[in-house]
């Protein structure tokens, strides 16, 4: 792997990489293997001082569109093309003299990574690492929390060094992309999750009117440009559909489940219109733009589709542990039936799920290769309190969890099981 400089998210993709590759083989020589690599660059990016903060203690990049790798300049391309050269060495390189400040996006990926290296530790025995990787996690979660929050979201950069004053940018009250993936890494708390999810139903009920949705780039966008970049195109306002993928997660598992699905038969719209294909970014005004693989944002979907809406999520490798809550009563549904597989490993997991309302009941029938599954039965309100659980015909202890005001009943079976829920 290798780096724009100006980025600062290397080292938690190559632990994202490792982790997913476990998680799709089981494959714990593989692990051994990197771990000690893994450990390298991130103690690498807590010292770095081009990388690491000494004020706040946390990542810090230049003043880039969120994740993005590029930089703004204080004159045009052409002008700086004259007088230095090349002008990507001022818009993607970094120095001494680089303004640089804290983006919360790269600081959620490290709290993530930090937890997926203590997972790491945890599955090669190493539990003495595992501690020590989540504490590092829970600190640096702390720290982000405190210094990026602005009460409704995470500020779009924290400055470290001044903000240049050619960006003509309120950072502090600029929604950029990563809010919706800082949800899904687990960065905030439960309050603010929904917040920042309510910030985003609240921009579209302002902008359906002039816009095709709310999944900006980044809200306002710079003005008169970016880089040459025009607002309402690429990252610079245009609107992102992995930002609905990741926005869409983050809806059905916070208690949102209707806005998720909401944003699924949008993005299904928006693929209708262009021959059943789904771009990465478009316009405000629907005209599909340029500039990331389209791959990147369809993964996003695919993971809503199957984390959020079908409700799979492998805690573990292989679907030895699996949390699952299905959510198909926000599409009207009464059946349904999935199936999810690690073709690297042959590993599935599935499930039938059928609602019957005249009976009052939900029925799970499980199959594939989980150990054990977490159920989490998302009830229609009016069974709240009165719902039973049922595995294998004998009834198991349950708990009602409220997520805003969906009821979900909560308890644990074994992977290929038969489960009855009755009110």
């Amino acid at each position: 792997m290798h780096r724009l400089p100006v980025e600062a998210d290397v080292e938690y993709l190559a632990v994202e990489g490792v982790y997913h590759i476990w998680q799709a083989t089981g494959d714990t020589a593989f692990v051994k293997q990197y771990l000690p690599a893994l450990r390298k660059a991130m103690h690498e990016v807590m010292t770095d001082p081009v990388r690491w903060s000494k004020k706040y203690q946390l990542v810090k990049r230049g003043y880039t569109i969120d994740t993005w790798d590029f930089q703004a300049l204080p004159m045009s391309l052409e002008a700086f093309h004259e007088r230095y050269g090349d002008p990507s060495q001022g818009i993607m390189n970094v120095c001494d003299t680089t303004p640089m400040g804290i983006m919360h996006g790269d600081n959620s990926g490290y709290y993530d990574a930090f937890r997926k290296l203590s997972a790491l530790y945890a599955a090669t025995g190493d539990t003495a690492e595992a501690k020590i990787w989540q504490l590092q996690a829970e600190v640096l979660r702390a720290r982000a929390n405190t210094y990026c929050w602005n009460g409704q979201y995470y500020k779009h950069f924290v400055p470290d060094d001044p903000v240049p004053g050619y960006l003509h940018m309120d950072e502090a009250h600029t929604l950029s992309l990563s809010n919706a993936y800082d949800i899904n890494r687990g960065l905030p708390t439960e309050a603010m999750a929904e917040r920042i999810i309510q910030t985003y139903q609240d921009l579209y009920e302002r902008v359906k009117d002039s816009s095709i949705a709310e999944w900006f780039g980044i809200y306002p966008a710079y003005a008169p440009e970016y880089a040459g970049i025009k607002p309402g195109t690429y990252v610079n306002g245009g609107i992102l559909t992995v930002v609905a993928g990741e926005l869409a997660r983050a809806a059905f598992q916070h208690g949102f489940e209707q806005y998720g699905l909401d944003i699924l038969n949008r993005l299904m719209q928006l693929s209708a219109e262009h021959h059943n294909y789904l771009y990465a970014i478009y316009r405000p005004d629907g005209t599909p733009d340029g500039g990331m693989p389209d791959a990147w944002a369809q993964a996003a979907v695919v993971s809503a589709l199957i984390e959020g809406l079908a409700g799979v999520v492998d805690l573990s490798a292989g679907f030895q542990q699996v949390e699952l809550s299905p959510r198909w009563m926000a599409a009207g549904l009464h059946q349904a039936s999935v199936q999810v597989s690690y073709p690297a490993s042959g590993k599935t997991f599935g499930y039938h799920w059928a609602y019957e309302k005249t009976k009052q009941t939900i029925q799970l029938q499980l199959k594939g290769d989980a150990s054990q599954v977490i159920v989490r039965i998302w009830l229609p309100e009016k069974a709240a309190g009165k719902a039973r659980a049922y595995v294998n015909h004998r009834q198991a202890s349950a708990q009602l969890q409220w997520m805003r005001q969906s009821p979900y009943l909560v308890f644990p079976c074994p992977g290929n099981a038969s489960v009855q829920v009755k009110w």
